[in-house]
């Protein structure tokens, strides 16, 4: 079961990772795994081990990462094997793993009796996981511990066909089960959907339903304002159950691909001292461990900030901490490796984090307010494209780098209404 595998070494990395006391290993090969492979480049000097399904634009031709690819690695055995393989190699080092999707992260949480001799597993345990992760549940943790989320209802395969929305429309529709959902095959498939009307949901819920997808759907309100009414949160809880640290963002772009909704092409880190405090409050509260993000989005009908979800893992977008002065891995290091206990550190820096053009954002940014914010931050060079990472340049690099930035501005033109 386990062959197809493919390594890609675009470095002699074997002595300088050997020689490491630590290696991170990631799982995945997108956005996200080379987020963390700089930001641990960046404040250890260290090389990093992915092991994924495929690779993309994000980490090819990188020289901070052995990137290892099986086709096959979302099967719980060979995922295992894979994993065991890696450990055999760097028997010396201190392997830490970090999952960088949904999948991966389950498969590690699932497997933690199999991996936990020869692996730092920096994660919390299936019955928290389950309660989190899952959308249906979260809302209810939502209501239990007081935080503000948007009017819903869940859907299910049973009811689907005699469901009533409450709502006005437009109205949300996306998966409780985002690992299930993307292992569905049907036409038309969405991150998340928004339906305008009752024949646009019945023809979204017949799609959903007429696949492999069986879990239930959350349906809710939408929250009006455009994408910088969005707000991301990201944060570590060390081994004690302790929030270590704490970073805010303003969204000033959404990613606008079906696949990709949801995600970031643009963030401007910000600063919300009583919305850190309700989340730090929360997590510790529930006794979390690890890497946290949070999606919200400002209702200014009340003026509060509702809760969409939480991923028990780093965002895609969670460099954004990094480029702005808090460099994500330190607070994992400095927690599983150095058993250092730390305080809450903040971030309150402001930077603009992109992984689209200027152009995209000039063009399809249009609150005045923030387009100001944007040239501010230009012109005093508080800016940067983690894609373009100084210290990982080949002309290979470059060239499907250019490539992958430059496509957002016929993706924008494209999806952006």
């Amino acid at each position: 079961m386990s062959g197809n595998v493919v390594k890609w070494r675009y470095r002699k990395e074997d002595d300088i990772v050997r020689e490491q006391e630590f290696i991170p290993v990631l799982l995945g090969s997108d956005r996200n795994v080379y987020g963390m492979a700089v930001a641990f480049d960046e404040e250890y000097g260290v090389k990093c081990i992915a092991l994924g399904k495929s690779d993309y634009s994000e980490t090819k031709y990188s020289k901070l990462l052995d990137l290892r690819k099986n086709s096959e690695i979302e099967d719980p055995k060979v995922f295992v094997k894979e994993l065991l393989k890696i450990h055999s190699e760097f028997k010396k080092n201190k392997l830490i793993l970090i999952a960088c999707s949904d999948i991966y992260m389950k498969l590690v949480i699932k497997n933690r009796d199999k991996l936990e001799d020869y692996f730092i597993i920096p994660y919390i345990g299936e019955e928290l996981m389950n309660k989190l992760v899952l959308k249906e549940n979260f809302y209810k943790t939502c209501k239990e511990y007081g935080l503000d989320y948007p009017e819903t209802l869940i859907c299910s395969y049973d009811n689907y066909k005699e469901i009533v929305i409450p709502f006005k429309y437009p109205i949300i529709i996306k998966p409780s089960n985002s690992v299930m959902y993307w292992q569905s095959k049907f036409e038309g498939k969405k991150k998340i959907f928004v339906s305008h009307s009752e024949k646009e949901t019945r023809d979204i819920l017949e799609r959903v339903y007429g696949s492999t997808y069986r879990d239930t759907l959350i349906i809710q309100e939408y929250i009006s304002g455009d994408d910088t009414a969005l707000r991301v949160l990201n944060a570590y809880v060390d081994s004690n159950h302790k929030v270590t640290f704490m970073g805010l963002g303003q969204v000033i772009l959404e990613e606008k691909t079906p696949g990709a909704l949801g995600d970031y092409g643009a963030i401007i880190s910000s600063y919300d001292e009583a919305l850190f405090a309700k989340m730090k409050k929360f997590l510790e509260d529930i006794k979390y461990t690890g890497y946290a993000n949070f999606d919200f989005k400002y209702d200014k009908r009340d003026k509060k900030y509702k809760l969409f979800e939480i991923n028990i893992r780093q965002g895609r977008s969670s460099s954004f901490t990094t480029v702005s002065g808090k460099n994500i891995t330190k607070y994992l290091v400095e927690d599983v490796i150095y058993n250092i206990k730390n305080k809450t550190e903040y971030l309150n820096n402001e930077f603009l984090w992109t992984i689209v053009p200027k152009g995209v954002i000039y063009k399809y940014v249009k609150n005045r307010d923030i387009l100001k914010k944007v040239d501010d931050l230009y012109r005093e060079k508080r800016v940067r494209n983690i894609m373009y990472y100084k210290g990982d340049r080949s002309l290979m690099r470059l060239l499907v780098v250019f490539k992958r930035v430059n496509s957002n501005y016929d993706k924008y033109k494209r999806y952006y209404k």
